[in-house]
């Protein structure tokens, strides 16, 4: 059974959360402030966060920072705050979704089981370019023998672009084909992930197209 954490200080937000969770089958942990949910982060094994931002102790980016530094663990920010800069943020520390509130509660599950389904998925497809090989069943990616840490959205991404080698994608193509839902989320967002992804891989496959977007393209 997956398990997840659920961090939101409104108790009432947090239990309908939690119900509904747990009427899809999921286990689910409850925490209302960010050092109690890193304790229990700490002290059990989690498939999935929902993240609120403003948290009492320890707020929610500071949260997101120290789980970063712990586990590429799939990652929801729930928040009331809606401006790009914030989702911006969020996605530079990595954050997998960003939803806003208000929010349904049955769209949100339908988010975390999409979320956990593409973290696990069956068919084994590996790709190698360069020094870097990556498992696309596994979630992991390695260059030179050596482990990188990616987050599910990055994979995702660098998979959509790999499945369309040589051709050029644009920004609201690659966010349709990672986001399964609409969403108030900005299309620079793509930007965000772009730049993690170069900087971790540190190769020339994904390259930028002025004006309209992305491609990858291995060059011998």
């Amino acid at each position: 059974m997956y398990h997840i954490l659920v961090v939101e200080d409104d108790r009432n937000t947090n239990q309908v959360i939690c119900e509904f969770l747990k009427d899809a089958g999921y286990r689910v942990t409850a925490s209302y402030d960010g050092e109690t949910a890193i304790t229990y982060f700490c002290n059990d094994h989690y498939d999935l966060v929902i993240l609120d931002i403003m948290l009492p102790v320890k707020n929610g980016m500071e949260l997101l920072r120290e789980l970063r530094d712990l586990s590429n663990v799939p990652v929801i920010m729930l928040t009331a705050l809606a401006d790009e800069y914030t989702q911006v943020k969020s996605f530079d520390l990595q954050a997998d979704e960003y939803v806003t509130k208000p929010f349904s509660p049955m769209v949100l599950v339908k988010r975390v089981t999409a979320l956990i389904r593409r973290s696990n998925p069956i068919d084994k497809t590996t790709v190698t370019f360069e020094d870097i090989t990556v498992d696309f069943s596994a979630y992991t990616v390695s260059k030179g023998g050596r482990q990188i840490p990616l987050t599910t959205k990055e994979i995702e991404i660098l998979k959509v672009l790999i499945e369309n080698q040589g051709t050029v994608l644009t920004r609201l193509q690659i966010l349709d084909s990672v986001w399964s839902f609409d969403s108030d989320i900005s299309d620079r967002i793509v930007d965000t992930h772009i730049k993690n992804l170069r900087k971790k891989l540190e190769c020339n496959a994904i390259q930028t197209v002025k004006g309209i977007g992305y491609k990858f393209e291995v060059t011998e």
